[in-house]
């Protein structure tokens, strides 16, 4: 049970933290997100070192594998982002209580981003289990080294990923079978929004990356993680490149969804 002010003067503040309550409620239920974690250690090592011995000049490279496994955190960030956001109408649809939400005064875009905050604790998970097992067995310091830099990145990457999970969740709810594309996506995301870092990823890689919003948080990330500059670009143009790109998604997913949203109500789902 949540516990929130009667009188309020926001009724939209009431219904954002009701939503957020009650995901992150639903979150903990049962042992998928616990699991879920525990392999993303795996995941991480995994990746790193396919990566790597894919290219051994990493390993020669003080700063490569240390790049990597902060790319790879991404991963897991964007995995979290599809799985848990980008499904949630596709599974409230599978449960038969979609047609409930909708009936509600609650914008369909609040109720799937309420879900982002039970997403980032899971993120944030994986990575303080990461930072205590993997990254010292990879020789990589597990404290970033410019915080504030790092949190802003994290942040950013978190909100931008939501934004294009949000889009997603529509595209999932419509198809047959969304876990293929989901599988497929949360990889080939990550890889071309800078899991490689840039000065190790191929010419083709980095001309995706230099156009993909996505990639400039992400690089805020690792840079504040590692204080190594991986892509050619001042801090300042790196910041707004992030805003502008987590505002142009957000303003298509949100009319997206409101635009589905409207269409729904008026005929059966």
């Amino acid at each position: 049970m949540v516990f929130l002010p009667r009188n309020t003067s926001n009724p939209i503040l009431t219904i954002v933290l009701a939503e957020i309550w009650r995901a992150i409620r639903v979150s903990f239920r049962g042992f998928d997100a616990f699991i879920e974690v525990v392999s993303s250690v795996i995941f991480i090592l995994g990746i790193t070192l396919t990566i790597a011995v894919q290219n051994p000049s990493i390993l020669r490279d003080p700063h490569g594998v240390s790049g990597i496994s902060w790319g790879v955190i991404v991963f897991i960030m964007i995995s979290d982002k599809l799985w848990i956001l980008g499904h949630s109408l596709e599974r409230e649809k599978r449960g038969k209580i979609l047609e409930n939400i909708l009936a509600t005064n609650t914008p369909i875009w609040i109720h799937i981003l309420s879900q982002m905050p039970a997403a980032m604790i899971w993120t944030l998970a994986s990575l303080a289990i990461a930072s205590l097992t993997v990254f010292p067995m990879l020789g990589v310091n597990p404290v970033p080294a410019d915080p504030l830099i790092f949190i802003a990145g994290y942040v950013l990457s978190e909100t931008m990923a939501s934004g294009i999970a949000l889009t997603y969740s529509i595209a999932a709810m419509i198809m047959r079978r969304p876990w293929i594309a989901t599988n497929v996506l949360q990889f080939v995301l990550p890889v071309i929004s800078g899991m490689i870092p840039y000065t190790y990823a191929p010419q083709y890689l980095k001309e995706i990356m230099s156009v993909n919003p996505l990639s400039y948080p992400i690089e805020m990330l690792r840079r504040g993680a590692t204080g190594i500059n991986y892509m050619p670009i001042d801090p300042h143009l790196m910041i707004i490149y992030s805003l502008v790109g987590i505002a142009v998604i957000y303003i298509i997913a949100i009319a997206l969804t409101n635009h589905i949203a409207r269409r729904l109500r008026r005929t059966s789902i």
